[in-house]
């Protein structure tokens, strides 16, 4: 076969060899010798098959000594001379692979140093091969898919074809589902979806109004009965939630009908406070690069990384401020302040859109999503807001003390008390109930997974609850001082790198899994200065985070970074994963009573009455 292929490689220097001025030379030797021929521009592919490797017309090689240039060298030879040449050509084309190893091997052996370095210095260049243009499409992808992005970038460098090729969406595709919101096991690197910001522009917005039907509606909590008298909602079955970091009033963007399997409701009127937005619509805009997708959000990242913000200060509040919750893909931003209203704020111009007023005393929480606003505050009571129109739509009164903190998820709302107490209020069965064990204040109360509640007390506790069985099931005793804040989430408990080792040049290993260690934690602050991180499955304390000087008032965490705000008035920003500590932010006069974080942004209010926004976008 390879006999074959020298044949049909000889052409030229044949045709020269066969011309009158040879023919001498034609007459002793009929027989072919190697060498390969130029490509042509109607070389098929099927015909690029019969060749080797090496003498592939289709493939563009290093420089090499050219036909012409051979002629011109043989020509100039005496007769003799050149027929000796052709000669040892003929041999060796038409000798077998094993022969023409042991002819080779014979040359070798007879030739001195300058010979030797002669061809050594040939076959620097002739042994070069162009293995992306060698391979198929498919393979070639496969090997770029194993780069970083770096070395992609220098890649496509190269030539027209390894641009091409390295530029393909199946490889920056790759290289984003591996980063984004989660960190390569290998580099360390995980850079922000920026999901939340992109689906705002994909999506219609929502109706400012809800129809005036909505009543205002008084309810009392007395023994466990609420009586809303709502009309009948139906209630399926929600399925097992998924292992994706949850929701809370801190985390970026919460909405509460987030989940990927929501509760389905009637459409009566009343309802449609608790129901499915059904007024999304999604645009079918031109999908972007895969490429200019990752280099958007490896920007941001950087920015993180290095601690590149801009700071926009918000002012309007005449007392402290102690919650906030904002969505960035509406910019909407509302807050709670001890002046006892609620103010809704326009992000991109930091106008004051409208105020609440209701409470006659401090707002000390508050959550909304798309339709409704919720809040709580010292008076003793909940609020439930169209932030829309800025009408209450409904007062919860069971409380004998102030409401300190409040959480909903679908239908079902937690409360937390000075009284001690945590009382849940369904909105689907119209019933409430109420969980007894903590010794001092709820600070802080979280739905989880739907079926557990968790709740920390200026008692020093984390408890951990039930609501099918509405008992406590675990009880986290660690801290030395009252416990103020709460965060579920998703950890690494062994992560491959750490900050402190990462290289933004190291390539990117795509056989790795970043899931593998995935363990539910929860993470907690308290006035003894420390956060500390448990296992959700053991209740034991994996980790503590020292960096505060005083009490740490707040928290908000999301697949990559954890950030906190003290009493110093100091905001930390961390590594989720590795616990370093990766910025310090100063900036506000009073204590840090809230903090919230999206992909882009720390959102931060404190006693002072200042809303400091963060922006790590670079713009």
């Amino acid at each position: 076969m390879q006999d074959k292929f020298i044949e049909q490689e000889a052409g030229p220097l044949v045709d020269f060899f066969n011309s009158p001025k040879n023919d001498v030379l034609k007459e002793s030797h009929q027989q072919t010798f190697t060498f390969r021929n130029k490509p042509t521009n109607n070389t098929t592919i099927a015909q690029n098959r019969k060749y080797c490797q090496r003498h592939r017309p289709d493939l563009k090689r290093m420089k090499e000594t050219t036909i012409d240039d051979l002629k011109e060298q043989v020509e100039r030879l005496p007769e003799s001379e050149r027929e000796k040449i052709i000669k040892i050509w003929s041999l060796f084309s038409t000798s077998t692979p094993s022969c023409r190893h042991l002819i080779l091997e014979g040359i070798l052996a007879q030739c001195c140093l300058p010979q030797l370095s002669f061809i050594s210095n040939r076959l620097q260049d002739i042994i070069r091969i162009d293995f992306i243009a060698a391979l198929p499409k498919e393979l070639a992808i496969h090997v770029l898919s194993y780069l970083d992005a770096i070395s992609l970038c220098r890649a496509a460098q190269v030539c027209k074809l390894w641009r091409r090729l390295a530029d393909d969406e199946v490889v920056w595709h790759k290289l984003c589902e591996q980063h984004i919101d989660k960190k390569c096991s290998k580099c360390g690197w995980g850079i922000p979806s920026l999901l939340e910001q992109k689906r705002s522009k994909n999506k219609a917005s929502i109706s400012n109004d809800i129809d005036p039907y909505l009543a205002y509606v008084t309810t009392t909590c007395s023994s466990t009965t609420l009586d809303l008298h709502y009309p009948s909602i139906d209630q399926s079955q929600p399925s097992s939630p998924s292992p994706t970091i949850p929701s809370t009033p801190n985390t970026p963007n919460y909405d509460s009908q987030d989940d990927s399997h929501r509760v389905r409701l009637s459409d009566d009127k009343i309802s449609a406070l608790f129901s499915d937005s059904s007024s999304y619509i999604c645009d079918n805009s031109i999908r972007r690069p895969w490429k200019e997708v990752y280099a958007e959000r490896q920007r941001v990242e950087f920015n993180w990384r290095k601690g590149r913000y801009n700071v926009k200060t918000l002012k309007g509040h005449v007392d402290g401020i102690m919650c906030l919750q904002f969505d960035d893909r509406k910019n909407r931003l509302i807050t709670g302040s001890y002046d006892s209203t609620v103010r809704v704020w326009n992000l991109e111009t930091g106008e004051v859109i409208r105020v609440l007023t209701g409470h006659t005393r401090c707002v000390r929480g508050l959550q909304f999503d798309h339709a409704k606003l919720i809040t709580c505050s010292m008076d003793h009571t909940l609020r439930v807001w169209n932030y829309h129109t800025g009408k209450c739509i409904t007062k919860l009164e069971g409380h004998t003390g102030g409401v300190l903190t409040l959480h909903f998820v679908d239908y079902m709302v937690a409360s937390g008390s000075t009284d001690t107490t945590i009382k849940i209020w369904n909105f689907s069965s119209h019933r409430c109930f109420t969980l007894i064990g903590h010794r001092e204040w709820v600070n802080k109360v979280v739905i989880f997974q739907k079926s557990q509640l968790l709740s920390c007390s200026d008692d020093h506790t984390i408890r951990i609850w039930d609501l099918t069985l509405q008992s406590c099931t675990r009880i986290f005793d660690g801290h030395n001082a009252p416990v103020q804040c709460i965060q579920p989430t998703y950890l690494h408990l062994n992560p491959i790198t750490t900050l402190t080792t990462i290289d933004d040049d190291q390539p990117c290993n795509r056989n790795s899994r970043n899931d593998d260690n995935l363990t539910p934690v929860l993470i907690s602050s308290s006035l003894d200065n420390v956060i500390k991180v448990w296992s959700l499955q053991t209740g034991d304390c994996i980790r503590t985070l020292f960096g505060h000087e005083e009490g740490v008032w707040s928290l908000a965490v999301d697949k990559l970074r954890l950030v906190s705000g003290a009493q110093d008035g100091v905001i930390k920003i961390w590594d989720k994963d590795s616990g370093n500590c990766m910025h310090t932010l100063t900036g506000h006069c009073g204590a840090v009573t809230c903090v919230a974080l999206s992909d882009t942004k720390v959102i931060t209010v404190g006693d002072d009455a200042e809303i400091r926004i963060w922006d790590f976008t670079g713009q």
